[in-house]
C-alpha cells in the first residue's frame, strides 16, 4: 500500500516570504549565538545555519498544533542531528508557541532546564523523540513512516489517496555524520524497499567536523572523510533524491526548499532525500571564514561558542541590540504565534474527517481508542496456546528432548 500524503488542504496554495518571515530567522540566530554563549559550550553554527530550514518546517509546511503537541492527525518531526542542534529544534518550539519562554534559551544545556544539550521526549512538550546517538534519528523516522503506513492499513484500508484522517508526513533533519552511519545506511534502504512516500528527510549537507572542512569540492562528496556520491547512494535505495543549492549570499534558500518538499510530496511511491547547501553559523562574520560563500565556512562557527565579540558582530549584522538578545522584539513573536492559529485551523478541518471516519467505522474506532490508551485486547487469555509441562511444572528440559 502507497503511502500518500495528509487528508488535509496545504497550509498554502503558494510560497510566500515576508518581512516578519526572514526578522524570525534572523532571531532564530540570534538566539543560538547567544543561548550557546551564555552556556559557554555548544554548537551554534548549525542551529543559525538552519534556521530558514527550521522555520519553513514549522511555519510554511508542517501540520501541528502548538495547543496539542500530541495531536493525532500531526505530521511528525525527528531532529536526528540533535547533538549538534537542539537549538533548531527549541527555538522553533518557543517562537510557535509549545511552552518554551526566552528563560528557558537562557538555561540552555544548564540542569532540569527545558533545554538539554540534546533534545528529550517527554522532558519538553513539542518534542516528539530524543536525539542522539548519530544515525539514530533517520532509523526513528523511519519507523515512525512505516507505524504510520501501518496505522492507516489497520483503520482505514479502504479510504483513497490523500483522504484518510490517518494520513502524514514524517520529516526529519540529519547531517553528514547520521548519513554515513550504519544504522542510517540500514534504515534508509528499507525505506526505499517500503516505499515510504510519507517521509522526507533533509540533509544539511556541510561537509564540516569540528576537525575542520571534510571537502575539497563544494558540490561533491570529495573529502578525505568520505568519497561516496551520498544522493547516488539514496537513490540507489529506491529514495527521490533533490539537492537545494544555496542563494548566491551563501544563505540557505526557503523558496527552494519549499519547492523541493512539494515535489517530495508529489513523489507518492517514493521517500525523499533533500540535501542542503549553506553557510555555517549565518551571519557570523568571522565564523564563516574569510571567503564566506557557499557553505566554505570554518570549524570555529561549529562546535563551540562564537565569543563575545562575534556573537555581538552577527546580532548587528541583522540590526539587533548586542545587550538584549533574549528580549524578543513583540511584533516577531506575535508574527509568528500565527502557527496557534493555523493549528487551530488545521486540527478543526481534520476532527471533521476523523469524526466522519469513527461514524462510519464504529467497530474500528473502537479498536482505535483502545490501542490509543494502551489496553490488551479482551479475551486474550483464552486464545493463547497452552503448552504441556515436564516433570518440573516448567517444562522438560531435558538433552533427550534435543
Amino acid at each position: 500500500m502507497t503511502c500518500t500524503g495528509p487528508v488535509l488542504p496545504p497550509l498554502r496554495a503558494r510560497f510566500e516570504w515576508s518581512a516578519g518571515d526572514q526578522r524570525a530567522v534572523d532571531t532564530v540566530r540570534v538566539l543560538a549565538a547567544g543561548a550557546v554563549r551564555k552556556a559557554g559550550d555548544g554548537h551554534p553554527g548549525t542551529a543559525m545555519r538552519l534556521a530558514p530550514a527550521a522555520y519553513t518546517l514549522f511555519h510554511k509546511v508542517m501540520r501541528h498544533d502548538p495547543a496539542d503537541a500530541d495531536w493525532t492527525g500531526r505530521d511528525r518531526f525527528v531532529l536526528s542531528a540533535g547533538r549538534y542542534s537542539s537549538l533548531t529544534l527549541h527555538i522553533q518550539l518557543y517562537l510557535a508557541g509549545f511552552g518554551l519562554e526566552p528563560d528557558c534559551l537562557e538555561a540552555f544545556r544548564t540542569w532540569a532546564s527545558k533545554t538539554p544539550a540534546h533534545p528529550e521526549h517527554g522532558h519538553t512538550t513539542g518534542v516528539g523523540t530524543t536525539s542522539d546517538p548519530v544515525g539514530q534519528g533517520v532509523a526513528h523516522a523511519v519507523g515512525l513512516a512505516v507505524a504510520a503506513r501501518y496505522e492507516r492499513g489497520l483503520f482505514d484500508p479502504e479510504a483513497a489517496p490523500g483522504t484518510s484522517p490517518f494520513d502524514h508526513y514524517v520529516y526529519a533533519v540529519a547531517d553528514d555524520d547520521c548519513l554515513q552511519e550504519g544504522i542510517c545506511a540500514e534504515a534508509s534502504s528499507m525505506a526505499g524497499q517500503q516505499k515510504l512516500g510519507n517521509l522526507i528527510l533533509l540533509w544539511d549537507d556541510h561537509h564540516l567536523w569540528i576537525e575542520g572542512d571534510t571537502d575539497t569540492d563544494t558540490d561533491t562528496d570529495t573529502g578525505t572523510a568520505i568519497s561516496e556520491d551520498t544522493l547516488e547512494r539514496y537513490e540507489a535505495y529506491g529514495w527521490h533524491v533533490q539537492r537545494v543549492r544555496p542563494k548566491n549570499d551563501g544563505d540557505l534558500d526557503p523558496a527552494a526548499l519549499y519547492a523541493a518538499i512539494e515535489a517530495a510530496k508529489a513523489d507518492t511511491e517514493r521517500p525523499s532525500l533533500i540535501a542542503m547547501r549553506s553557510t555555517i553559523a549565518w551571519p557570523a562574520p568571522k565564523a564563516q571564514g574569510a571567503e564566506a560563500v557557499h557553505a566554505r565556512s570554518t570549524e570555529a562557527g561549529h562546535g563551540s561558542a562564537l565569543g563575545d565579540e562575534e556573537v555581538a558582530a552577527t546580532e548587528r549584522v541583522p540590526g539587533f541590540d548586542p545587550e538584549q538578545v533574549f528580549e524578543v522584539p513583540d511584533e516577531v513573536i506575535a508574527h509568528t504565534r500565527g502557527a496557534l492559529h493555523r493549528g487551530a485551523q488545521a486540527r478543526t478541518t481534520w476532527e471533521k474527517s476523523f469524526a466522519a471516519w469513527r461514524t462510519a467505522n464504529p467497530e474500528r474506532a473502537a479498536e482505535f481508542d483502545r490501542n490509543r490508551v494502551g489496553e490488551l485486547p479482551a479475551g486474550r487469555e483464552e486464545k493463547l496456546p497452552v503448552f504441556e509441562t515436564g516433570p518440573f511444572g516448567v517444562g522438560d528440559m531435558t538433552k533427550e528432548n534435543f
